[in-house]
């Protein structure tokens, strides 16, 4: 079979996006830190847009311009240039009508506190505390090194997370040296940092204790009854080892005080910044309304450069120098006016979450009603992967908290009267329940399903374990307490 190269025409149809709406819906999908960010590097890089003094007054439109905006309904760039004027009166009362003149200076909030965050000194982390007390130990310089070795392998909650035949394999050492190193690395604190799994952990604990005769005890039922302990069954354990039930009951509360995770104090998440992009609080002047606040505080106020606008109509400039004039002045409007669409989409969206979830912003997270993306895409007439954009990594600020727009959204599901219910609102009616259990005979999967039931919520008891899980909530046995 020969092959040849030859030209064919080929029909297709395919979505082509333009740079303006890519534009728009990469300023969508920005929370408003990032978007902060983005308009100041816009301003950097754009120098026919520029920023409103705050105590500064947007241009008048001349007679002239605003004539010219009326006749002509073309999309060209003539007819766009006409509208720069005009659309800084229009963006004042659009973008910026929620604008706080009271509010500090941000830029004198941020530099104080920049000069905060330079005061705090860098907590040590379990790595370091551990190598400082190295010196402590008895090690000659090749046992300093395999210590050192085994440090870098314990994870944040304090184990050991590698074998240690594997460390005498990458060490070129005998398993016996390796382990030698590892108990007397055993011995730093935290205590029972450098354990292998959680009973090494608590047992590496219990003999840092005082040795008495509960502590004794407690090593024995970690020893030789761990799987029973799980299950929290000591009535089996005082059957096996022929003692009271109040003496078992002590030396598994002994146990049970000790520190599973011995790494976790060392752990330091840094805290999120979350600043909501709107709010929503009660109107007291109408009773069940709702004021809706879409956050631009610390956003800059934007417009088309005054001396841009003057140089484009400079008849001694050359085509080469007005040929790039005009693509600042255009990409300033497009910017503009996109900053404008994301702010008009996200109201009309956190208009109809109000609308639909008025339940939950009356009564709270037991009530929030089934609402899917294509609704609100179906209501405002956008693709639904348009919603999803706009509401990804937003917050909003409610009566009951600043919470993710996704917690608005929950599956449909049919209630035993044909009413609809969300599985957000079905959780936690789950969870007030369990929470409410008599902690002696706390509720199966199978016993929720029947209370739930009761409350005209028909779900199977696979569904119940699998959102118990979601809630982090144990097995019934294992909440058990007597």
């Amino acid at each position: 079979m020969a092959f040849e190269q030859r030209l064919t025409q080929i029909q297709t149809q395919k979505l082509i996006l333009s740079p303006q709406i890519k534009q728009y819906l990469k300023l969508l999908q920005l929370p408003l830190l990032e978007l902060q960010h983005t308009v100041e590097q816009e301003l950097a890089e754009n120098p026919a847009l520029e920023e409103l003094p705050a105590d500064n007054t947007f241009d008048q439109q001349t007679d002239q311009e605003a004539a010219a905006n009326e006749k002509t309904q073309e999309l060209d760039f003539q007819e766009t240039f006409e509208k720069l004027s005009s659309l800084d009166d229009e963006l004042q009362t659009t973008l910026y009508s929620d604008q706080n003149t009271k509010l500090q200076s941000l830029d004198d909030l941020d530099k104080k506190q920049r000069y905060k965050e330079s005061l705090i000194n860098k907590p040590p982390t379990l790595s370091d505390y551990l190598s400082s007390q190295l010196g402590f130990l008895e090690l000659d310089e090749q046992e300093k090194k395999i210590a050192l070795h085994i440090i870098g392998n314990i994870d944040d909650n304090g184990y050991l997370t590698t074998s240690c035949d594997e460390l005498a394999q990458s060490l070129n050492e005998s398993s016996e040296r390796i382990t030698s190193v590892l108990l007397k690395v055993q011995t730093l604190d935290p205590p029972g940092v450098g354990a292998r799994d959680l009973k090494e952990c608590l047992l590496i604990q219990l003999k840092q204790y005082k040795q008495d005769a509960e502590a004794h005890l407690a090593q024995q039922i970690l020893i030789d009854h761990f799987t029973l302990l799980e299950k929290r069954d000591f009535p089996q354990i005082a059957k096996v080892l022929s003692m009271s039930g109040e003496k078992i009951e002590k030396a598994c509360a002994l146990i049970t005080s000790l520190e599973p995770k011995p790494g976790r104090s060392f752990v330091h998440d840094e805290a999120t910044s979350i600043v909501p992009d709107a709010s929503v609080y009660p109107n007291d002047e109408e009773e069940g309304k709702y004021i809706i606040d879409i956050h631009d505080e610390r956003l800059p106020h934007l417009r088309i450069s005054n001396q841009y606008k003057k140089l484009i109509k400079d008849k001694t400039i050359d085509k080469k120098t007005k040929e790039y004039l005009k693509s600042k002045i255009n990409a300033a409007f497009w910017f503009i006016k996109a900053m404008d669409q994301r702010k008009s989409t996200l109201r009309e969206i956190t208009e109809h979450i109000v609308q639909v979830q008025s339940n939950f912003f009356e009564r709270g997270f037991a009530f929030i009603n089934p609402l899917r993306l294509k609704d609100i895409a179906a209501r405002i007439g956008i693709h639904e992967s348009t919603v999803s954009r706009a509401l990804a990594q937003k917050f909003i600020n409610t009566p009951h908290g600043t919470i993710p727009y996704k917690m608005f959204f929950s599956q449909k599901m049919e209630t035993e009267d044909g009413s609809l219910e969300s599985q957000k609102s079905i959780t936690e009616k789950m969870k007030f329940l369990i929470e409410n259990e008599n902690l002696s005979k706390p509720y199966s999967d199978s016993k929720l399903v029947t209370l739930l039931k009761a409350r005209g919520i028909k779900i199977a008891r696979r569904t119940v374990a699998k959102y118990r899980e979601i809630l982090r909530i144990l097995p019934s046995h294992m909440r058990r307490k007597k």
